[in-house]
């Protein structure tokens, strides 16, 4: 998820590790949530139609009214709306409370990015802490259940909804809305080869997850998903 958070194979990758994260679960995994908490608090479920709506406005129209669109339910993600331009939309979570990241995925992002973005909101869902989840998703790359893009793979984030943290850790800010933008993955880039400066940065441009399978490159754009200009 973008400069705040992110950023993350479809049918026949997710089984693998979803079934063993479920398993892990089950067996050793460990509930840190206290009620009332700011930080971790278990992502939960919105009314449906307005998470719908929610995940649509990540991308303009022509991307997210053809796209499927996944929601989170009390079992957990599911799809709510099946798509038909191979594109997927989702409203992701992170530990922090009231944490919404509408995402939307183009094809190639579908296929390999939102692997890992589904992972992510999943194993947080079963109560998994950050570190838990930074560690099986290192793994899932390892192992192959997870895939890098093979080529130009495109993520929206241009949502006047998004509620945005500096850092899906425990020492990460609510930032709010922030800026529309859009990520561009970049596997196993590092700041110092597009000449950003030692925080992975350059004026408005940023670099996520550096040296990662996941490294994206952030791009500020000037218009919200509706068109409308942003601050």
């Amino acid at each position: 998820m973008g400069l705040f958070k992110t950023f993350r194979s479809r049918t026949g990758t997710w089984g693998g590790w979803l079934s063993g994260a479920i398993v892990l679960s089950l067996v050793s995994g460990t509930r840190l949530f206290a009620q009332g908490a700011e930080y971790p608090v278990r992502p939960g479920p919105l009314p449906e139609s307005e998470e719908i709506a929610l995940a649509r406005s990540a991308a303009p129209v022509e991307v997210s009214a053809k796209a499927t669109v996944y929601v989170l339910r009390s079992t957990g993600p599911a799809i709510a709306v099946p798509g038909s331009n191979g594109c997927i939309c989702l409203v992701s979570r992170d530990l922090h409370r009231g944490s919404r990241y509408p995402i939307c995925y183009d094809q190639e992002a579908s296929r390999t990015a939102f692997g890992q973005e589904l992972m992510e909101l999943t194993l947080r869902f079963e109560g998994k802490s950050e570190a838990e989840v930074k560690t099986a998703v290192a793994a899932a790359y390892a192992a192959g259940q997870l895939r890098t893009p093979a080529r130009t793979a495109l993520i929206y984030m241009m949502s006047r909804g998004q509620v945005l943290f500096s850092s899906p850790d425990s020492s990460g800010v609510r930032v709010g809305p922030w800026h529309p933008h859009l990520m561009i993955a970049v596997p196993v880039s590092t700041g110092k080869q597009f000449g950003f400066d030692s925080a992975g940065k350059a004026g408005q441009f940023s670099l996520d997850h550096n040296g990662e399978a996941g490294a994206q490159l952030i791009v500020p754009v000037g218009t919200w998903s509706d068109g409308s200009g942003a601050e």
